[in-house]
C-alpha cells in the first residue's frame, strides 16, 4: 500500500514538472504580446500628438488671452469700485512697451499725471504684469495711457475708449477691451477694429 502511495506522488510530480513549464511558455508569450501592445500605443500616441499639437498650442494661446481680458476687466472694475469706496479718482495706468499696468488713487496727484517709464513713478496699490506670450497695443501712438474714474462712477474724459490684447507669436489672435455702450464699464469684444463711441453716449449717468 505504501509503496503504492509512493509511486502515485511521484506519478503526480513528474506530470506537475511539465505543466509549470508550459505555463511559463504561455506568460513569457502572454508578457512580450503586452510589450508589443505598449510600443504600438506609443507609436499611435505619438502621431496623433504630431497632428494635434498645433491646434493645441493654439487653444493654449486663446486661453491665455481669454484669461488676460478677463483679469484685465476685474482690475478696471475694482478701479470704478476703489473710486466710489474711498472718494477719490482713482487710475488704472497702462504701460504697453513693458507689459505693467497698475491702479492707483489720484490723492493730491494731478489728475493728467501719468507714471513714466521710470518704475518709480509707477504708484499704486496694485501692479500687473501681464503673461510674457502677450502684448498691449494702444489705439494711438502713446505707450502709456490710463482709465480714471470719478468718485461718483464716472469715467473722466481723457480715458482711454480701449486697447487691444494680442498674442505676440500670433497676430490675429487678439481681444479687444472697450468701452461699453453705456459708457461707464469695459467689456471684451473680437475683432479687428475699435467699435466708435459716440461722445453723447459716455454722459449717461449712473442707474
Amino acid at each position: 500500500m505504501f509503496v503504492r502511495i509512493c509511486r502515485t506522488f511521484s506519478t503526480i510530480r513528474m506530470i506537475r514538472v511539465p505543466i509549470h513549464h508550459k505555463l511559463s511558455k504561455a506568460r513569457r508569450k502572454q508578457e512580450g504580446f503586452t510589450l508589443l501592445e505598449l510600443i504600438l500605443v506609443m507609436v499611435l500616441l505619438t502621431g496623433v500628438m504630431a497632428v494635434v499639437a498645433p491646434s493645441l498650442s493654439g487653444f493654449f494661446r486663446s486661453a491665455a488671452l481669454d484669461e488676460e481680458g478677463r483679469r484685465m476687466l476685474s482690475v478696471i472694475e475694482m478701479t470704478r469700485r476703489e473710486a466710489i469706496a474711498n472718494g477719490f479718482p482713482t487710475q488704472l495706468w497702462l504701460d504697453a512697451e513693458k507689459g505693467l499696468y497698475g491702479m492707483r488713487e489720484l490723492q493730491g496727484v494731478q489728475a493728467d499725471v501719468l507714471p513714466g517709464v521710470d518704475e518709480k513713478k509707477q504708484l499704486g496699490k496694485r501692479i500687473y504684469r501681464m503673461p510674457p506670450e502677450l502684448l498691449m497695443e494702444l489705439n494711438d501712438t502713446s505707450t502709456i495711457a490710463s482709465i480714471m474714474y470719478h468718485p461718483d462712477g464716472q469715467l473722466d474724459v481723457s480715458s482711454l475708449l480701449g486697447f487691444f490684447i494680442k498674442s505676440k507669436r500670433k497676430e490675429d489672435q487678439k481681444i479687444q477691451i472697450t468701452r461699453s455702450f453705456n459708457g461707464l464699464r469695459f467689456e471684451i469684444r473680437k475683432g479687428n477694429e475699435m467699435v466708435p463711441l459716440q461722445s453723447e453716449i459716455l454722459q449717461l449717468p449712473i442707474n
